[in-house]
């Protein structure tokens, strides 16, 4: 089955980037030990897709989403407090009701095309709802708000390391 999801611009999926600051305010546990979410307070959620993994996150409600790293064999969150967790890259997906459903933003839109999936039993990324292309360049402007933010405290932070003041 092929798919047109039309211009891979005109269809963004959402990224984890997007959830950069967010609050985790809970976990969600399916019927099966592998079926669990980080539940984010915008009321997206991280899903777990991975069969093999079925130990749940502990200790990160209340962390926020501080930064996140990519390579090869996995993809870490790193929350506040110090904690991490990493989920294979094309193993889980987000969802976001903005989005209109779940998306799985590490695997290829090209194979989503093609009805390639990025696990045998999972679907591909829904289709983007009604309204998704506004709330996307909204979150992306909340997102440049915060990194400028940021770099200005950052940037104020070192003035003052070098200047031996505590600010």
């Amino acid at each position: 089955m092929v798919r047109d999801i039309g211009r891979a611009a005109d269809r963004m999926k959402p990224t984890l980037d997007l959830y950069i600051g967010k609050q985790v305010t809970g976990i969600s546990c399916g019927s099966l030990p592998w079926q669990w979410g980080i539940v984010l307070s915008t009321g997206a959620e991280i899903r777990n897709k991975n069969r093999n993994e079925t130990f749940v996150p502990q200790g990160i409600i209340g962390t926020k989403i501080m930064s996140i790293t990519f390579s090869v064999l996995d993809t870490t969150l790193h929350f506040s407090r110090g904690l991490t967790w990493s989920l294979k890259p094309t193993q889980y997906s987000i969802y976001d009701p903005k989005y209109g459903g779940e998306s799985y933003p590490q695997w290829p839109i090209e194979l989503e095309k093609a009805g390639i999936s990025s696990h045998p039993e999972e679907p591909v990324s829904n289709e983007p709802a009604e309204g998704w292309d506004e709330a996307h360049t909204e979150m992306r402007r909340e997102q440049d708000e915060r990194i400028e933010r940021q770099a200005g405290e950052w940037l104020e932070a070192d003035r003052n390391d070098s200047e031996g003041t505590d600010g």
